[in-house]
């Protein structure tokens, strides 16, 4: 068996995110040599294969793919002298059978052969050894099998890994998924094996199909192939510019042939459920790349130049409509990757300009590209019929045609020539608000929510208060007496409007504004001690906290402590966010995986549409509340003094709940990214996206990345299902309200290096917010968008309204993402600015004299 497994030999090479080594390799029956390809750039071009092959054979008769077990049988199978059991095994009652005592430091192949709390862990060698168990239960997130406790495994759950069950199979049986394998063994040629040098136990990336064929030097055209119709190509999906009108259907989009890794590498395809909610809207994305595709090599200098006529060009072409051009970057790529062939060109939207729900927009190129001789690209006959003033006779190239109708009457209109367009993609945005604005009117017009079971928590240590808090034991249980604020514990009936069983795992977690159900959450409120309760009573901060936080998270000195002793303190009132607590249903998982669970597409998008449907129910409760009596005290909240203040996660929520809440006058969002897309490229806290989303997507390159980065298709498909959660498409209308709504002040709390929301997240969501930035406390100041402007800001986005981005540097060593609570100064601005909120006043982000 094993020396059948040494002959299989192949070339193969690819670098994977989060291993040290830059070479990953795996046995294989089937000969051929995988090249990964660079990625491009914005505004410019891309076409380095930077691939390195290497003989597999070699490297397993080397010492590799577990040549060190030996001969001899695996555990379970019968064993005598003359039929011995495999290296690191023992022959017991005729049985193989482990020893579990190999000492730490020693060889091993799987951890059952090791001493009690000590894992098999493969090292860079690609040899394992025992090593101390890790500290991550079932469900905890990890980056190796080293994470684990003993008897777990990293494993891919969604687009992160977390320890999950180790398989039960022994080195050199037959697999289908790593999963089924033991710790320290990857599912290698549907075999449990040792992993070769730098090859994760996780698996490798399982390939989509994609016959790209020979790329011709001369004679480039550019594609435009309608599906369906005569002389189309079958099985090229991006031969028609993608995204493209003509795909839509009238009740949904046509994504027939869309690719997708498969089910080899997880049991399940994690891009197929994406491609099956999309085909169920009637619209496109805010964010995408419009990608278009070429016969032969184009000359990227000519994308850039205005010379006869401006290559690229992005018009709003909805009908009634202006005309108004928008701004764009351009990439541009001479190598494939396993989705998309080259060359290819794409066009998207600068940082943090997503496109307008309901309007159609036309992309296009004009004949002034020329190919990589300088010459002209040719022009598709198909896409010849969609600029030609009649109709084809075909009916499926007419139903295209009429698609490109807003295109055509803005270039009659504007007198341009339709034969200076050389492609071109006409795009309609889905009402992608809608469904936020659904949310909102049902909680807006339901009761205002109530609270019950009142706990006046006191000390703790007296055993005289008891939260009616669900799992109230640890650092969620009545905290002791406080100096500052007195602690109230209660249940808050908020709407569910989230389908299906807690915590959505697998299914449901969708969410209907028409059906809702009443669910009591944990909810904790601090009370000033100092101070006397105003006769309209106390200015309350609702508090939503981040992923892996609890209903007490504001209960901190950085928070409650410093919010309950200002000069204007403040009540703070917070509750368990979304797949938190008991809001997890009987699940003990991790909220970092529950609430970026990708494996569930519904419950990605609900999760955050369903945080944010609480914070607007939150406003409203704060604002009505008046108790009479609780532990002998009464509390009354000033209905006109309510504000937010959310971290992470909760800033998430918050930045789809402002703009639909009339309550809050003004928001702290500290840590908020937006673009998920964008999150999905770079985000490596709490749970490392990045580092396994080409695994996951079975497409990267030299450097362990998506190819493309924000280019690639499928990023656009998965952005567009989470588009109605997305902050994004949100931010603008918290400083310019929608139709009756209003503005709110708006501080956003930036940390320099944050790896929970990446700077770049960051960025996307201060420009998509029109926010200005104040960077006098950083060294040097990050690529935020907006003007620069000097401390104090105030008013600065109308004469009533402030609107900034203040950037902060972290002590050395510490993270980006927990500024508002580790930076004396960004603690600081939090509380100036909520306190001047309060009292009525344009509020200021920083001070003259900081």
């Amino acid at each position: 068996m094993i020396n059948a497994f040494l002959n299989k030999r192949t070339l193969v090479s690819v670098a994977v995110v989060g291993v040290a080594s830059t070479m990953v390799v795996a046995c294989s029956g089937d000969s051929g040599v995988y090249q990964p390809q660079a990625i491009g750039t914005g505004g410019s071009s891309s076409g380095v294969d930077s691939s390195v092959a290497v003989d597999l054979g070699v490297l397993c008769e080397a010492g590799g793919c577990d040549a060190a077990v030996g001969p001899g049988g695996s555990v379970g199978d019968e064993c005598a002298v003359e039929e011995p059991c495999r290296v690191g095994t023992v022959c017991e009652g005729s049985v193989c059978a482990f020893t579990g005592d190999t000492a730490e430091g020693e060889a091993c192949v799987v951890s059952s052969e090791c001493a009690p709390a000590l894992q098999c862990l493969v090292g860079l060698s690609g040899v394992g050894s025992c090593g101390p168990e890790g500290s991550s239960a079932a469900g905890g997130v990890c980056s190796s099998d080293a994470d684990c406790a003993r008897g777990l495994r990293c494993g891919i759950q969604g687009f992160g890994t977390v320890c999950v069950p180790e398989g039960e199979l022994d080195v050199l049986l037959p697999c289908s998924l790593a999963s089924e394998c033991m710790t320290g063994l990857a599912c290698l040629l549907n075999s449990c094996v040792t992993p070769p040098p730098g090859v994760p136990t996780i698996g490798l990336p399982v390939l989509p199909a994609n016959n790209c064929g020979s790329v011709s030097p001369n004679n480039a055209a550019s594609h435009f192939e309608v599906p369906g119709a005569p002389g189309s190509v079958s099985g090229d999906f991006f031969r028609l510019p993608f995204p493209n009108d003509v795909r839509l259907t009238g009740t949904g989009i046509n994504l027939a042939g869309f690719p997708t890794p498969g089910d080899a590498l997880l049991g399940t395809d994690p891009l197929l459920p994406y491609v099956q909610a999309v085909e169920g809207e009637t619209g496109w994305g805010a964010y995408p790349s419009i990608t278009f595709r070429f016969s032969a090599a184009i000359d990227s200098d000519s994308i850039g130049a205005a010379d006869p006529i401006k290559v690229v060009e992005w018009v709003d072409v909805t009908p009634g409509e202006s005309g108004a051009k928008a701004g764009y970057t351009w990439s541009s790529f001479g190598a494939s990757n396993n989705y998309l062939c080259a060359p290819w060109v794409s066009i998207r939207r600068p940082v943090g300009r997503p496109l307008q729900p309901g309007h159609t927009y036309a992309i296009w190129l004009t004949t002034s590209l020329l190919n990589a001789s300088k010459l002209p690209v040719t022009r598709s006959i198909q896409f010849e019929a969609m600029m030609s003033a009649r109709a084809p006779a075909d009916p499926v190239m007419a139903a295209a045609y009429d698609k490109y109708k807003p295109m055509r009457d803005y270039l009659a209109a504007e007198s341009i020539d339709p034969d200076t367009i050389l492609v071109a993609s006409v795009v309609t945005v889905a009402d992608i608000q809608d469904p936020m604005i659904a949310l909102a009117e049902a909680v807006n017009s339901a009761s205002v929510p109530t609270a019950s079971n009142w706990v006046k928590c006191g000390d703790s240590d007296a055993g005289t208060a008891v939260s009616p808090c669900a799992q109230a034991d640890g650092d969620r249980a009545c905290g002791q007496a406080n100096a500052d604020y007195e602690e109230y514990h209660a249940l808050v009936s908020l709407q569910n409007f989230q389908q299906g069983t807690a915590p959505y795992l697998s299914a449901g977690g969708n969410v209907d504004a028409a059906a809702s159900i009443a669910t009591d959450v944990c909810m904790a409120l601090s009370v000033p001690k100092s101070a006397t309760m105003p006769a309209s009573g106390w200015p309350v901060v609702v508090y939503a906290h981040g992923t892996g936080g609890s209903f007490r998270s504001h209960l901190r000195p950085e928070v409650a402590g410093v919010l309950s002793t200002g000069t204007t303190p403040f009540a703070v009132l917070g509750i368990d966010q979304v797949a938190h607590g008991p809001r997890r249903g009987g699940s003990t998982a991790s909220p970092d995986t529950l609430f970026f669970n990708f494996a569930n597409a519904d419950a990605a998008r609900g999760n955050p549409l369903q945080g944010a449907a609480d914070q607007i129910a939150l406003g409203r409760f704060a604002a009505g509340l008046d108790l009479a009596n609780v532990g002998g005290d009464a509390i009354l909240m000033d209905a006109d003094r309510v504000l937010f203040f959310g971290h992470s996660q909760g800033a998430t929520h918050g930045s789809l709940a402002l703009p639909f809440s009339a309550e809050y006058s003004a928001a702290v969002l500290s840590g908020n990214g937006a673009s998920i897309g964008h999150a999905l490229l770079e985000k490596t806290q709490p749970v490392d996206i990045a580092g396994v989303l080409p695994i996951i997507l079975g497409d990267m390159d030299s450097q362990g990345r998506l190819p493309g980065g924000d280019d690639h298709p499928a990023l656009t498909l998965i952005s567009q299902w989470i588009d109605p959660a997305d902050p994004l498409n949100f931010a603008d209308n918290i400083i310019r309200p929608l139709e009756g709504g209003t503005a709110k002040h708006l501080f956003q709390v930036y940390g320099q290096g944050d790896s929970y929301s990446p700077p770049l997240t960051m960025q996307m969501f201060a420009s998509a917010a029109r926010l200005d930035v104040e960077s006098s406390q950083v060294a040097t100041a990050d690529n935020t968008r907006g003007d620069d402007l000097t401390a104090p800001v105030a008013g600065n986005r109308s004469v009533a309204i402030t609107g900034v981005v203040r950037e902060y540097e972290p002590a050395t060593g510490a993270e980006g993402h927990f500024v508002a609570f580790d930076s004396p100064t960004a603690n600081v601005d939090i509380v100036r600015f909520l306190s001047m909120a309060a009292n009525g006043e344009i509020p200021e982000v920083g001070a003259s004299n900081d």
